[in-house]
């Protein structure tokens, strides 16, 4: 990869990885830190490298302090890759994995960036369709969302076999009830309903719907009642919990409108 990347990128070190690609820390001609992300070689036998990189480079659009920013993308003898601004920080799902929970003034705040940053995509009609606390990361200036567009691309740019996997085009844990079914038209209430699983997690330690079973967590979006979040946290704001438990509803026409919607509802 180094020699591949040779003259444009810097490669340091593996810094991460998930369901579609590793990360790792580089540094451009300028010497300014990337986040430069490869996808698994083994996508690649089932996705189109042209189809996926067109996919992405519609997030280029998206400008907003809360979102990170795609840089670039291409391919290099075989290597398919995309870039990222570093932002240094944990992902909030280190931050969870230390510290279990946040208090309800961390969650307002972390619920305002990311409903901003998915307001502003929305309004472009771009769909995140894979929000989880792995793609959050805690910089020095807020929560940034990270990925945007890849689940898409990788659904849109691969064969049936890659598109229905939970691990390329969405993560169990915060997967809709229509995400699941794989219905065509997945619009911006897929991103609201993980919103509130999200928050359900970061209110209470743990998702919404847990279970060792990765396909009958799956099941329980579709089919269980919305768990009590006073059951796992009772000091919970009434607020956050209206906000949360109205994101979780199983029918989308049921949620919030719009991410303008959901954040409205909080109080200061």
């Amino acid at each position: 990869m180094r020699k591949a990347l040779e003259g444009t990128y810097e490669v340091d070190r593996e810094i991460g990885r998930g369901g579609a690609a590793r990360v790792f820390y580089a540094t451009d001609l300028s010497g300014k830190p990337v986040a430069l992300k490869v996808l698994h070689p083994e996508l690649l036998v089932s996705v189109a490298a042209d189809r996926f990189l067109r996919e992405i480079a519609l997030v280029r659009q998206l400008d907003h302090p809360h979102i990170g920013r795609l840089l670039d993308s291409g391919e290099r003898d075989w290597l398919v890759y995309y870039v990222m601004p570093y932002i240094e920080g944990p992902t909030l799902k280190q931050l969870l994995l230390r510290d279990r929970l946040l208090d309800p003034q961390a969650t307002r705040r972390l619920a305002r960036e990311l409903l901003g940053a998915l307001g502003h995509a929305h309004k472009a009609g771009i769909v995140h369709r894979d929000v989880k606390p792995d793609n959050i990361v805690l910089g020095p200036d807020g929560a940034v969302l990270v990925d945007f567009g890849i689940a898409r691309a990788v659904q849109l740019s691969g064969s049936d076999r890659v598109t229905r996997s939970g691990i390329a085009v969405g993560t169990s844990a915060y997967m809709s009830p229509e995400q699941i079914g794989a219905v065509d038209d997945i619009d911006h209430r897929t991103d609201l309903y993980a919103m509130g699983c999200l928050l359900f997690e970061c209110l209470a330690a743990r998702p919404p719907y847990v279970h060792k079973n990765e396909n009958v967590v799956l099941q329980m979006h579709r089919l269980d009642p919305i768990p009590d979040l006073k059951t796992f946290r009772e000091d919970a704001p009434d607020d956050l919990v209206r906000m949360i438990i109205r994101a979780l509803a199983k029918n989308r026409e049921d949620r919030w409108r719009g991410a303008g919607e959901m954040v409205g509802v909080m109080v200061e």
